[in-house]
């Protein structure tokens, strides 16, 4: 992880619309070395969206994006412009994206899905990589998973190998998008667990989710977003606990009924 106190990612005026509709609308945020950030907001408000765009998956209409030093996209008279091919692999190398419905492979192993991109994309050694990735796997209480593919495992197995398989790729910042919104209660207790333990760690990570009991508990910072905007933020038990803002009080009293 860096040891900078710069920002580990900025984004500046993002805007971003399908079509007619805007889905994000002037959005910043910037998210320091070791701080764990929760996304929350209604359906369709943007947070997927933004969390696409951080990770290149979507590209914005305007603004300014930022991995440190390196410039991914900017405005520039009214037009964006996203860098290199080999800049953008750099900036890409710089996260890790964990997805709601994991996204292994379904025909590599738990040990394969681990080791497949630091081997072939990173060109990293494989025999560091699979040091790295038994370390991971033991790490997510995966010992003896190794050789099973996905259909062998849980639902909350799998999320916690779709983990290990981000950390492999020494991100700097970890990416989650509502990563227990496809689990069961007891699985989706397995993988806060685990988020909870890289919070301890001290990794970055920006977590859209809808669990307010985890997020209050986790993130130093709560971002609600709706309607493509940030309407509050701040920290977690200010923002879930003493909402300002009447647009928030509105959708933490619909979750508590």
């Amino acid at each position: 992880m860096t040891q900078t106190t710069n920002p580990v990612v900025t984004l500046t005026g993002a805007c971003k619309a399908f079509g007619s509709h805007q889905v994000l609308l002037d959005v910043s945020l910037s998210v320091a070395p070791g701080e764990v950030v929760a996304i929350i907001g209604p359906s369709g408000g943007g947070k997927s969206t933004l969390l696409r765009c951080l990770t290149l998956l979507e590209t914005l209409d305007a603004g300014t994006l930022s991995y440190g030093d390196l410039v991914a996209a900017q405005s520039n008279g009214g037009r964006i412009a996203y860098a290199s091919t080999p800049t953008l692999k750099q900036v890409r190398s710089r996260f890790g994206l964990v997805f709601q419905n994991y996204n292994l492979f379904p025909h590599l192993t738990v040990m394969q899905n681990i080791t497949d991109a630091p081997v072939r994309v990173q060109r990293r050694p494989r025999d560091e990589v699979e040091a790295k990735a038994r370390d991971l796997i033991a790490e997510m209480g995966l010992k003896g998973c190794e050789d099973k593919v996905p259909c062998q495992l849980s639902g909350g197995q799998q999320q916690r190998v779709s983990i290990a398989r981000a950390l492999a790729m020494n991100p700097e910042v970890l990416y989650f998008d509502e990563p227990t919104s496809a689990l069961d209660p007891e699985l989706t207790a397995e993988v806060l667990r685990v988020i909870k333990d890289l919070a301890a760690q001290n990794m970055t990570m920006v977590v859209v989710t809808h669990e307010m009991g985890f997020a209050r508990e986790v993130a130093q910072r709560v971002i609600f977003l709706d309607g493509g905007t940030i309407v509050e933020e701040g920290p977690a038990t200010q923002v879930i606990d003493h909402p300002r803002e009447a647009r928030t009080q509105a959708f933490l009293s619909r979750l508590a009924d």
